[in-house]
């Protein structure tokens, strides 16, 4: 991917990342945002704004070094374990999902025993991981479908883990919506911004071609001026 592409590819990533946080704050964060815009509080409402955009930028840099870290994971694994590589996915995965419900019911679930309030959790990231799963594999071919899942739970997982030890919702609430919406992105665009990549090289070569074809035209009339 050239510099151009890659800003153009975190850059999107960014703006996503702070537009879902700074809606989904406005609707979750009432008493730690939208309060204040309601009592007519401006210069608190703008200051708690900032932070919260400041927090959606930080969110979708998190899910980039995510995802190039997936990447990575990615080529390691298929280097080392080959056609095993992806069964292994999927045993990863299935514990990753099973770790969303239980990090968070072991530190806040154990004293009433109700596992239900914290199911909605791994739901979402599965409902989500199976959509963006079944587009990627249009765009491209059938054999995504186990890395796109992996990235989409297991990634995502890692990411969260930190959120899911905080007790008051509303972290989580401005944490996961933003990590699912930047990491669906990363995983469905980047073909694109590979293939524009491409072509811009592509263009690159064929002006520098051209610019050189021009230089030897130039070289051959100044010489024959000279002999003239």
């Amino acid at each position: 991917m050239t510099i151009r592409n890659l800003l153009k590819f975190y850059g999107t990533t960014l703006l996503i990342g702070l537009l879902t946080t700074v809606l989904v704050s406005l609707l979750f964060a009432y008493d730690k945002l939208t309060v204040f815009l309601i009592k007519g509080d401006i210069g608190e409402f703008f200051a708690a704004l900032i932070w919260f955009m400041g927090y959606g930028l930080l969110i979708a840099s998190i899910s980039q070094l995510a995802y190039f870290s997936y990447l990575f994971i990615h080529q390691l694994g298929h280097g080392i374990f080959r056609t095993a590589w992806k069964p292994i996915q999927v045993v990863i995965t299935l514990f990753a999902f099973f770790d969303l419900v239980y990090f968070r019911f072991l530190r806040f679930g154990q004293q009433n025993g109700d596992v239900v309030k914290f199911i909605w959790i791994p739901v979402l990231v599965l409902i989500c991981a199976i959509i963006v799963s079944y587009y990627k594999k249009k765009l491209t071919n059938s054999g995504v479908v186990i890395p796109a899942m992996f990235f989409m739970i297991v990634m995502t997982t890692v990411e969260l883990i930190p959120f899911l030890k905080v007790e008051d919702t509303t972290w989580l609430y401005c944490t996961i919506f933003p990590l699912l919406l930047c990491n669906a992105f990363q995983l469905l665009m980047m073909p694109k911004y590979n293939a524009a990549s491409k072509e811009e090289r592509a263009a690159r070569r064929r002006a520098r071609g051209q610019q050189e074809v021009t230089t030897v035209k130039n070289t051959k009339v100044t010489a024959k001026r000279k002999k003239k």
